[in-house]
């Protein structure tokens, strides 16, 4: 695995500064949409997007990508990921409120630019950077990547997260202030209202609400108050929401996701589905629970199980499920985007079809994003972010742990030839 993870670096120096024209071979073609196949296509690449897709015909020749012995799809989406946020249990007791005050907001946008190389070097190439990132490092790096100073997927920021008092953490009177930068204190409609404004300000893209991790939540109407200010600004509000009443409150509030709802009776997840709200359900495996330190195991095998009846419940309900990891801690032995895809175990255990755990990790993460038209999907017109691998993921997803091309807006940045 050290030595999986080196290559991965050295790779990311091999970056080209532009899109390139390009012809694929592809031996079969994913479509994520409904799991169906295509054998021997023609992928033609041209100014970062794809211009056809058809039947190969031609000869072989140094201008064309062979993966005529690989399984070609979309670029994988995580819709729930922290790139500036690293536990390092050997640091922070695994303890991430810790980590907020160890670790400035400069040293965490360089970690979050390992994690980011690292990500689209395994395949994910759009990710949704859902806060705990200091004071706007999330925002920082994301400009880095649009400007082409760094190697990272597409990202959408959510800057920081608006809470009430508090945030998720428990603060001293005398120290009431230190979980800022990390959390936007913000109580009653004007306040969110502010807290909104000035996210969007600050770039974020998006706006991500803690709705429940105090004894005090936000109520229907202050959940609604961030919705209509997004939504004036073109864009939506994801719900952190841990507790049954939290997940009740965002849906009634028009939130556009849900992130966790691990409390979701049947009726809940209904009100979503009607509602047209995306479940992010972050279903951590026991291992994913385990850096929590001070936690019996018992309790850890409980929450995954939890988890895992949720998610089984809303994928026999049609609930719209996303793929998103919730990864945040160090393992030096396994890459950020190794324990990513662990959560798929989980989803495995509920029951999800390999078909449909790539649809949720493309076609419908890109709807919950707003780049549905754009991303997410292998058509004519769409961005060129192609992955593949040489098994195939339909038959067992954890093929996505051996994906060996990239290409991200029509750039190559990892094949086989190169490693």
């Amino acid at each position: 695995m050290k030595t999986f993870i080196l290559i991965l670096l050295g790779t990311a120096f091999l970056l080209p500064a532009h899109a390139q024209d390009a012809v694929i071979r592809a031996g079969t073609v994913i479509d994520t949409r409904d799991g169906s196949t295509s054998s021997d296509q023609k992928i033609t690449v041209r100014d970062g997007r794809i211009e056809s897709i058809e039947e190969w015909t031609g000869e072989m020749n140094n201008g064309v990508i062979d993966l005529s012995d690989s399984f070609v799809m979309p670029g994988l989406f995580d819709a729930h990921s922290h790139m500036a946020l690293v536990v390092d249990p050997r640091k922070d007791g695994g303890n991430y409120f810790f980590t907020g005050i160890l670790n400035t907001t400069a040293y965490r946008a360089v970690q979050g630019v390992a994690n980011a190389r690292n990500m689209l070097l395994s395949g994910f190439t759009t990710i949704r950077d859902i806060g705990n990132s200091g004071n706007y490092a999330d925002v920082a790096l994301k400009q880095g990547i649009d400007e082409g100073l760094v190697p990272g997927p597409h990202m959408e920021t959510s800057g920081r997260i608006i809470a009430p008092f508090g945030g998720q953490f428990h603060l001293q009177p005398e120290k009431r202030g230190i979980a800022n930068p990390e959390y936007f204190f913000a109580d009653g409609v004007d306040e969110i209202r502010k807290a909104v404004r000035e996210n969007l300000h600050f770039g974020a893209t998006f706006i991500k609400l803690v709705i429940d991790d105090q004894r005090y939540i936000y109520s229907v109407e202050e959940i609604r108050a961030a919705v209509e200010e997004a939504e004036r600004a073109g864009t939506y509000v994801a719900a952190h929401c841990w507790t049954e009443q939290g997940a009740r409150n965002a849906i009634a509030a028009g939130v556009r996701s849900i992130e966790h709802g691990l409390a979701m009776p049947d009726d809940v997840l209904r009100a979503a589905k009607d509602a047209g709200v995306f479940l992010v359900g972050t279903e951590f495996t026991v291992a994913g629970l385990g850096w929590q330190t001070g936690v019996d195991i018992s309790a850890l095998e409980e929450e995954h199980n939890q988890f895992v009846d949720r998610l089984r419940r809303a994928y026999a309900m049609g609930v719209k499920i996303v793929y998103g990891s919730d990864t945040v801690f160090l393992d030096p032995d396994m890459s950020r985007a190794h324990l990513s895809l662990d959560v798929l175990n989980s989803w495995r255990e509920a029951g999800v079809s390999n078909a449909d755990q790539l649809k949720a990790m493309t076609v419908t993460a890109a709807a919950l994003m707003g780049v549905s038209g754009d991303r997410g999907l292998l058509a004519a017109g769409f961005k060129a972010d192609i992955v593949a691998m040489k098994s195939n993921p339909l038959e067992d997803t954890n093929a996505l742990y051996d994906i060996d091309f990239v290409m991200k807006d029509g750039r190559v940045v990892r094949h086989p030839g190169t490693h």
